[in-house]
């Protein structure tokens, strides 16, 4: 199909962490995305979510999710910097090389500490033998679109810390396929694909969370140009991990094991 790793992110499925997991894998995929939530939900905790992802060979493209920590205000530093290093801890008790922080979603977000968090964050991070995947999403407070966003990366210049490109958040704020032209391939640590029934902006912003957390669509099942996304990717010779991230309730009532083998055929007709 693809030399890239394809996840599925679980969010998409309902049911017992370990269950999810094999549904995953006997759906074919790789890897997948997992939540903390999913792992405080596992019988066992972290141990017997990494012993049944060993058993499966079944690898974790990332930990999510740390919350509103780049830019969070000063009077919550300390508690955001402790949240991080449990989640860091919860990560490698899981054997995951990689968790996710998206970009702050805070009203009180203070542009001017975020390039301060995001070394802090980097270089504990680096402590822990992890890297950190930022995430802009069409809601965060100031890295809300992708170029902007790598154009901070990129004059950070932190070894362990990459971008996600998520084609729902590129599309909710007019972004077309070509912002991924400027993009070096290396610095992009993940592609969550998805589609949508029908254009969302943040002009309407109750309306675009809603479909962000509800109604996502499998790609290829909705308006989005799927295809050229995935044609400028490939042509920039991305390499890595590759899959679904679909918020979608009425596909979440279906049987784990049925949602995962839909996801997969849909990934295949996209990215193949």
């Amino acid at each position: 199909m693809t030399l890239n790793r394809t996840f599925l992110n679980l969010v998409l499925l309902d049911g017992e962490p370990l269950t999810l997991l094999q549904a995953a894998k006997q759906a074919g995929f790789d890897e997948v995305e997992i939540w903390q939530e999913n792992v405080e939900a596992a019988e066992g905790g972290a141990a017997a979510v990494r012993a049944q992802a060993q058993q499966l060979g079944l690898g974790f493209t990332n930990c999510q999710v740390l919350r509103d920590f780049a830019g969070a205000p000063l009077s919550l530093r300390k508690e955001k910097r402790q949240q991080a290093q449990q989640f860091f801890r919860l990560a490698q008790a899981l054997g995951c090389q990689t968790v996710q922080a998206p970009a702050c979603t805070r009203d009180d977000c203070q542009a001017e500490l975020i390039d301060e968090d995001l070394r802090w964050l980097s270089t504990e991070a680096a402590r822990h033998d992890l890297r950190v995947m930022y995430e802009p999403m069409a809601w965060s407070s100031i890295d809300n679109r992708l170029l902007p966003t790598w154009q901070r990366l990129q004059r950070l210049d932190l070894p362990n810390v990459g971008l996600v490109v998520d084609l729902f958040h590129i599309a909710a704020r007019g972004d077309d396929a070509s912002v991924l032209e400027n993009i070096p391939p290396e610095r992009i640590y993940e592609v969550q694909l998805c589609d949508m029934a029908e254009a969302v902006t943040p002009e309407n912003m109750a309306r675009l969370l809603d479909t962000a957390r509800h109604h996502r669509l499998l790609p290829g099942d909705g308006i989005l140009p799927v295809a050229e996304y995935v044609s400028v990717l490939k042509r920039q010779g991305y390499r890595g991990p590759v899959g679904i991230e679909v918020f979608n309730d009425e596909l979440k009532q279906q049987s784990p094991q049925i949602a995962a083998e839909q996801a997969f055929a849909a990934l295949r007709r996209c990215w193949v």
